[in-house]
């Protein structure tokens, strides 16, 4: 049985995503394929083991582990353990961070289903895809339903829904993300650009990269990212699969006329192409005053307001003929069905869930919470957070039915090779990526 799994495990491709993301730093660690390498590190809370009433007395010492993918989120989340172990002195939480969701995902799958599996862990839209099929997360409806403390409607519908299977809920919502586009006001005021309002066209966004584009800068970092890709996809009435999730839809009418606009882009200089890109990533382009707009996630703001100060604008993406998309992902917090301690780890998860852990993300991630949303607006008064709330509004999905990570990543394979300037046209492009994200469906 054991060399099953692992047979099963190897067919898994790397889950290269977001998100965050959410969950931040340059390698867009929320999910995307663009996630750098990082470094492992252990955090152990250092609280002694001591009596406590409200844990129901001298109860046995137990030791959780817990796995997240961002060293940027590590804070906040020492320091909803430091609170939990306050709350229940017994029950020790040491955290994990492999920083970079690939790197993350290929130790996750010598684990999961064994005594190694962490105690919780991180798992979005991807990974759910291929794990809970798989059988090796728990479900949590019984425990949700048996704790009259524990509201899972006051968490994100939309983020809880991506995480329930026929009617039984794998994960518990630990935020949420929108995208939107973050510019350099300084650049646009020594190129003599207005700044973008928040209803602008695509044809607009492209007109104002050709006019910040000279001097050493580009008008559009460009994106390893597929999400922000298919935010344009949708905005022409295209999408990256049918509606059932059963077929790629990347080579419809609608995909590729929204594709051409993003390669002519590239081809006229006024963006960055793959190799630029490989140089130096777009977010430190953004960063090192490179280039004048980047497209990316919420879980960016932090960095980006660090960096460029009050000269950071943020305004919403750009719609097309069909409207505004925007690829809405959100992490959960889950854990596996070979967990030995469920009755210490529900007290965790559904502590996770609450308000009062929620609200401890608010620097770097939009909680899944609810009633958290307008708090984590007000840790940056002076930016346009709006623009990423009213996102989530206009939020669409982005992978397949079956076989997720497989069928994405040959779509970011493809992107790849025609942000390298392998094709002609994007209709080229797309036809071949169409060709393979279908086979990778049906394998």
């Amino acid at each position: 049985m054991r060399k099953k799994i692992m047979a099963i495990l190897l067919t898994l491709t790397m889950a290269g995503i977001l998100f965050a993301g959410c969950g931040g730093s340059k390698n867009e660690v929320q999910e995307d394929a663009s996630s750098e390498v990082g470094q492992e590190s252990a955090i152990t809370a250092e609280s002694e083991v001591k009596e406590s009433s409200a844990a129901g007395g001298n109860k046995e010492a137990v030791t959780l582990t817990m796995w997240v993918w961002d060293d940027a989120q590590v804070p906040a989340t020492q320091a909803m353990v430091d609170e939990f172990h306050e709350m229940h002195p017994n029950i020790n939480i040491e955290i994990t961070s492999i920083a970079g969701v690939q790197d993350y995902n290929t130790k996750m799958q010598t684990v999961i289903g064994t005594k190694d599996a962490p105690s919780v862990f991180w798992i979005n839209f991807n990974l759910a895809k291929e794990y809970i099929p798989m059988g090796f997360v728990q479900d949590l409806t019984e425990y949700i339903n048996k704790d009259s403390e524990f509201d899972i409607t006051k968490l994100n519908a939309g983020i809880t829904d991506a995480y329930t299977v026929d009617g039984k809920i794998y994960g518990i919502a630990k935020d949420t993300d929108g995208f939107a586009v973050f510019y350099n006001k300084s650049l646009f005021d020594a190129a003599g650009v207005k700044y973008p309002e928040n209803e602008w066209t695509v044809e607009e966004f492209a007109q104002t990269a050709k006019e910040l584009t000279g001097d050493g800068v580009v008008g559009w970092s460009n994106t390893t990212s597929d999400r922000a890709y298919y935010n344009f996809m949708y905005s022409y009435g295209g999408s990256p699969y049918t509606e059932d999730g059963s077929a790629a839809n990347v080579n419809s009418k609608g995909s590729v006329e929204a594709m051409q606009v993003l390669l002519d882009l590239m081809n006229n200089g006024y963006a960055y192409t793959r190799a630029e890109m490989d140089e130096m990533s777009p977010s430190v382009a953004f960063e090192s005053n490179l280039a004048a707009m980047t497209i990316d996630g919420s879980w960016m703001v932090s960095e980006y307001s660090t960096a460029l100060g009050d000269n950071l604008g943020i305004v919403e993406v750009p719609g097309g003929p069909n409207g505004k998309a925007s690829t809405g992902h959100g992490i959960a917090y889950a854990t596996t069905t070979s967990n030995p301690h469920m009755e210490e780890t529900w007290l965790f998860l559904s502590y996770l869930g609450s308000d009062a852990a929620q609200e401890k993300q608010v620097e770097v991630v939009i909680p899944a919470a609810n009633d958290c949303a307008s708090t984590w607006e007000a840790v940056y008064p002076n930016l346009n957070l709006t623009a990423f709330v009213k996102a989530l509004g206009y939020n669409k999905p982005y992978l397949s039915d079956k076989n997720a990570t497989a069928s994405r990543s040959a779509f970011q394979e493809y992107l790849a090779n025609m942000q390298s300037g392998m094709y002609t046209d994007a209709q080229e492009a797309m036809d071949a990526a169409q060709e393979a994200m279908n086979a990778a469906i049906n394998q």
